[in-house]
């Protein structure tokens, strides 16, 4: 297992640019798609994204590329990489029956699609455990449905509520492992037409995790995984008292040398 440079915290990390080695590495990858024929340059590219991004293995790779991906966190390459494998799967999908592969996915198809199934369900839970070590019995663990956000019944009998630093730490922690509003919307741009371009048929074996995704889109809902949500600050209801000379109106306005000598007068 490739280990990685820890960093001084969260905030330095997701500030942190992309070394220049990976953005080209990926780009070099995603280059094979963005022609007006696909070739078989696009298979070498599939093997590529599923060895480097799922299996986390840098045999092969330049010296340079290497350092580079030691040099950042596991999510940080994830998420440079997530919006890359998007247009690839796209391409490969909405060109399915170019491909004479309408019945059945070839294996580079399977590849990609094993490839975003990983990033959008198992990279928190990976990433996670890589980042700080064993599964630390937060949510994100289990199979794929457990990333699903559930609500924590806390203070109930039977039910003690944790204590408020491992509160804000488990938040943290989601908040850290979550894509960005820009990521959902790329998906939805790009998969929204082409979801019947899956069928249940294909996900089979190594793609069943990914029904939890398509099955939902299938019936035109949201899928309940966390790639698809984000945490959200509670809305705060401020309750203020009224004093007894302070009336407030618009055509009011509060005059005085200090907060005790105010009072109020009407604009003319």
């Amino acid at each position: 297992m490739v280990k990685r440079k820890s960093s001084e915290g969260q905030e330095q990390e997701s500030s942190r640019g992309i070394p220049l080695p990976i953005q080209t590495f990926l780009w070099r990858q995603t280059s094979a798609f963005l022609r007006p024929k696909l070739g078989k340059q696009y298979e070498a590219s599939c093997v590529s994204f599923e060895r480097v991004l799922v299996e986390n293995k840098l045999h092969g790779l330049s010296p340079a590329l290497s350092e580079a991906i030691q040099s950042i966190s596991r999510w940080e390459l994830v998420q440079a990489a997530l919006p890359h494998v998007l247009h690839c799967t796209a391409t490969l999908l909405s060109n399915r029956n170019k491909l004479g592969h309408q019945d059945k996915l070839g294996v580079a198809e399977t590849k990609l699609l094993h490839t975003l199934h990983w990033m959008l369900l198992e990279a928190p839970q990976d990433c996670s455990n890589d980042r700080f070590g064993g599964d630390r019995g937060s949510s994100w663990g289990g199979s794929s449905s457990a990333f699903i956000h559930q609500a924590e019944n806390q203070g109930s009998p039977g039910h003690p509520r944790p204590s408020t630093t491992n509160d804000d730490e488990e938040n943290n922690t989601r908040k850290f492992f979550q894509n960005s509003m820009a990521t959902v919307e790329l998906f939805v741009f790009l998969f929204a037409p082409l979801v019947h371009r899956i069928k249940e048929s294909d996900l089979t074996f190594r793609l069943a995790s990914g029904l939890v995704i398509w099955q939902p889109m299938w019936e035109h809902r949201q899928p309940e995984v966390s790639a698809f949500n984000a945490l959200v600050k509670p809305v705060r209801n401020i309750v203020t008292g009224l004093r007894a000379k302070a009336v407030c109106s618009s055509s009011l306005t509060c005059v005085g040398k200090d907060f005790a000598d105010w009072h109020w007068t009407e604009i003319k």
